[in-house]
């Protein structure tokens, strides 16, 4: 049950933070994206990845955790490594793929993911009951 109430609150934590982040910087992907974007929204390919993202999270990240600065760590890195596969995939194999955006959405990723973690332990450890 406990996992479950942490993947629930880490997606709770993490979508409204996440779409925050991608309203603000839309303008900076398409700018430098340009073609390679779709013209419409994959929403059914956004939310496979959020719900394989946070799963991982769960799964390797908060479930394990029982205090909010090592689950924050461990999800930055987790983040990081998730990102940067993606980024520095993108980079090697995408003619022209800039550095700096690369950059940009490790860095984000890093911040998302272990804010996220660290938010969810502390509002699992504070509001779900404790076993007894």
């Amino acid at each position: 049950m406990g996992a479950i109430v942490r993947y629930v609150v880490t997606l709770a934590v993490m979508l409204p933070l996440d779409a925050t982040w991608l309203l603000l910087t839309s303008g900076t992907y398409r700018r430098v994206m340009g073609s390679l974007l779709k013209p419409q929204f994959d929403i059914a390919a956004a939310v496979a990845f959020y719900l394989v993202y946070v799963f991982g999270v769960t799964v390797l990240v908060t479930s394990p955790a029982s205090k909010v600065l090592p689950a924050t760590l461990r999800g930055a890195v987790f983040g990081l490594t998730a990102y940067a596969t993606y980024d520095l995939t993108a980079l090697a194999v995408i003619r022209d793929w800039p550095l700096s955006l690369s950059l940009i959405d490790m860095a984000w990723g890093t911040v998302l993911t272990g804010v996220a973690s660290g938010i969810t332990v502390f509002l699992t450890a504070r509001f779900t009951p404790k076993a007894a």
